[in-house]
């Protein structure tokens, strides 16, 4: 006996297993994968089964690496849930130090219960290993100094390793961001293009022609770059070269135009210490005084000497070229209730100056106007000029001269360098303008100090030879002071006299995108002294032994030098007897060019019966040794720089002459016929000619000289010359 509980009955779903089964398939979800990392693969069925599907896979590694770990070869398992589709299977592989060729790990779906293989007998995916183990690509930084015309810099392209396969790579330049040495211009650019490294290689050297120029820049930049490497990874793909510049333009050329500038402004003031106070109005053009108010003459007391070394009155020999320098004009007011008067006054200077700067040769000219207005006392001078100067000159490579319009690059013969752009050579202009006040005092009767000071402003423009243009603005300081005196001064005994000055000038220019800033400065200091003793006996003879020394130096950024300069002469002379002798000489005992040798000695004798007068007989017989026998102190007061003295060399001369003088033109010059002749050691010359000299009070002051010379040389064929002399003073 039973009893039926609830429920009491109970059912069974018998499944039919003829129904369609899933069908599996797998893929890949990427082409490759660096090894280390992992594999991953999808697994796909095309319904999603009823209960959890296991699908059996198999897991190789195909190729020379090893990058699957060999625990996880073989085979393996993975389960796509119920009622979903994908299941995901990955492989790690294997990150070691070998370098290997690429694998390629390949996962397949095998035969299993419950599921079909999309590809019978298996179906397989593969995912490609890549090494990371390749040889590294990196390029060095590289800085280069600008040379000459065109040089040649390389960037050098390393692989960390040798390869024993070819190893390629791609290089190119590009201009810096933001831009900063320009292709074609700065260098010469490359094009995108390959750079192979054969088996074993691990270094290639990428050359680039570099365009030097003579302006100073600041230092310019660009790159090269590497990309699409093979058989190779880029670690460091990007480098910098730098192109440092330590050309001298326009530092060295303005330097020297600064000097020039405040010689010139100098000169002019120096006038004005010495100039007529007279009321009226003064001028002259091209030497030539106009007589606005022939009365205006003479030189105020405190003033009567130049504080640079020339005195008042010189004579000139006029040429083309002096026109503008001799030109000018004050105007001068009454004197006031103070006892100054004040003055208005212009005048212009001009002059060449010449240089070198390493391997370059520098020439230029400058030209100063000068307007000021001055109040001066009756012990002192102050005033103040305003200078417009203008300059212009040229620059050139002594040693490499460019050909405008071609190129030669490299050895090679790179065609990238066709259309690129050199600059060597190149001319300079300038502009400036300067305000200078000045002073001047009589520190006693025989004593006068000066001082100037200036500073302007303006700009300079190089223009090279291909046509490149490069301006900047440009400033201008300048000092300078100075005295002379007459230490001693009597009408008999000893004389002495003191002449110094200092200067010192200082030229910038701005800094521009294609300029560096610049700054140069010039110094020069002068020290003469001039000694003499005058000794008079009776019956009229007289003895005058002169000593003079003088020192400069000449410093800073231009032509520098030290000059020590020792002169002096010993003159006789008998009235009665109608002689007069005269030995002198001079040397340059210190130089900064040691192999210059500047010296000079002479002796002359004179028979003169009346040397008052130009009139009646005169003979006269000269020996000379060497250079210059006078003037030495002069030359080193000149603004030209001791560079300039080029020596002389040990040779003697002999010079003889006759003449007679007779009064001409109703007596107002006497006439001179001279007959003379010249023997030195390699020539011989014949002259002939005529002199007038003025001899009355009345009578112009101007000489004039024709003579006809005929030279005789040992090496070459006789030559003859006719001069004509004009002298004028005023």
């Amino acid at each position: 006996v039973y009893t039926v509980g609830d429920p009491g009955s109970a059912s069974v779903t018998v499944r039919d297993d003829d129904l369609p089964r899933p069908v599996v398939s797998i893929t890949a979800k990427a082409a490759s994968v660096v090894e280390g990392g992992d594999a991953a693969f999808t697994l796909t069925a095309d319904r999603a089964p009823a209960a959890d599907l296991a699908v059996s896979l198999s897991v190789a590694e195909t190729g020379d690496g090893d990058y699957v770990a060999a625990a996880d070869e073989g085979s393996a398992t993975v389960v796509i849930a119920k009622g979903k589709t994908e299941g995901a299977f990955t492989v790690a592989t294997v990150n070691d130090d070998a370098d290997e060729p690429d694998g390629t790990v390949t996962v397949s779906v095998t035969t299993g219960d419950g599921y079909v293989v999309a590809a019978a007998p298996d179906d397989a995916a593969g995912v490609t290993v890549k090494d990371d183990d390749d040889p590294v690509l990196s390029v060095a930084d590289v800085t280069v100094t600008e040379s000459k015309i065109t040089s040649v810099m390389s960037f050098t392209v390393r692989l960390s390793a040798p390869s024993a396969e070819t190893v390629t790579v791609h290089a190119q330049t590009r201009d810096s961001t933001p831009v900063s040495a320009r292709a074609r211009e700065d260098y010469a650019p490359r094009a995108r293009a390959p750079l192979s490294f054969k088996a074993g290689e691990t270094a290639k050297e990428v050359p680039i022609v570099i365009y030097a120029d003579s302006h100073d820049e600041e230092p310019e930049t660009f790159e090269l770059v590497l990309s699409d490497a093979v058989g190779a990874v880029i670690a460091d793909g990007v480098a910098v070269a730098t192109i440092v510049n330590d050309d001298p333009m326009p530092a060295a050329w303005l330097a020297r135009f600064g000097r020039t500038v405040a010689e010139q402004s100098l000169e002019g003031i120096a006038a004005r210490m010495t100039a007529s106070r007279t009321p009226g109005m003064q001028g002259a053009v091209a030497g030539q005084a106009l007589p606005f108010d022939q009365a205006a003459s003479g030189t105020p007391a405190g003033f009567g000497h130049d504080p640079f070394g020339a005195p008042a009155t010189q004579w000139h020999t006029m040429t083309a070229h002096e026109a503008l320098p001799g030109s000018g004009f004050e105007l001068t007011g009454e004197t006031d209730g103070a006892g100054g008067s004040m003055a208005f006054w212009g005048r212009a200077g001009q002059g060449s100056f010449e240089g070198r700067e390493g391997t370059f040769s520098l020439d230029g000219e400058a030209t100063t106007a000068l307007l000021g207005t001055d109040y001066a006392g009756d012990r002192w001078l102050i005033g103040l000029a305003l200078a417009q100067s203008a300059g212009e000159g040229g620059y050139h490579d002594t040693e490499v001269t460019p050909r405008p319009g071609t190129q030669t690059c490299d050895a090679e013969n790179d065609e990238r360098c066709r259309d690129a752009v050199r600059a060597g050579d190149g001319t300079v202009e300038a502009l400036l303008t300067a305000a200078i006040p000045y002073a001047a005092l009589q520190a006693s009767n025989r004593l006068t100090l000066w001082g100037a000071a200036g500073y302007g402003f303006g700009e300079v423009t190089l223009e090279t030879v291909t046509g490149k243009r490069y301006g900047a603005d440009t400033n201008w300081s300048m000092a300078a002071a100075g005295l002379r005196g007459e230490l001693l001064a009597p009408a008999s005994g000893p004389a002495l006299a003191v002449t110094s000055d200092a200067l010192w000038t200082r030229s910038a220019s701005e800094k521009t995108r294609d300029l560096a800033a610049s700054a140069s400065g010039v110094t020069r200091l002068r020290l003469g002294l001039e000694g003499s003793w005058r000794v008079v006996f009776e019956g009229g003879s007289r003895l005058v032994p002169r000593l003079e020394v003088g020192a400069r130096h000449d410093g800073g950024d231009a032509e520098t030098g030290l000059g020590l300069e020792l002169g002096g002469s010993l003159q006789w002379g008998d009235p009665r007897l109608g002689l007069s002798l005269d030995l002198s000489g001079r040397t340059l005992l210190a130089h900064g060019d040691g192999d210059l040798k500047d010296w000079g000695y002479a002796a002359s004798l004179v028979f003169d019966p009346d040397p008052a007068s130009a009139r009646g007989v005169s003979l006269s017989l000269r020996q000379d040794w060497g250079g210059q026998a006078t003037g030495g102190l002069d030359a080193l007061f000149q603004p030209a720089t001791l560079e300039d003295r080029t020596g002389n060399e040990a040779t003697s001369r002999w010079a003889m002459e006759a003449a007679y003088g007779f009064p001409a033109f109703d007596g107002s010059f006497i006439g001179s016929p001279h007959v003379g002749i010249g023997l030195s050691t390699a020539e011989r010359d014949y002259s002939l000619g005529w002199r007038w000299t003025p001899e009355a009070a009345t009578a112009p002051d101007v000489s004039l000289g024709l003579s006809a010379t005929r030279t005789e040389s040992d090496t070459q064929a006789p030559e003859h010359t006719v001069t004509v002399e004009v002298r004028a003073a005023w």
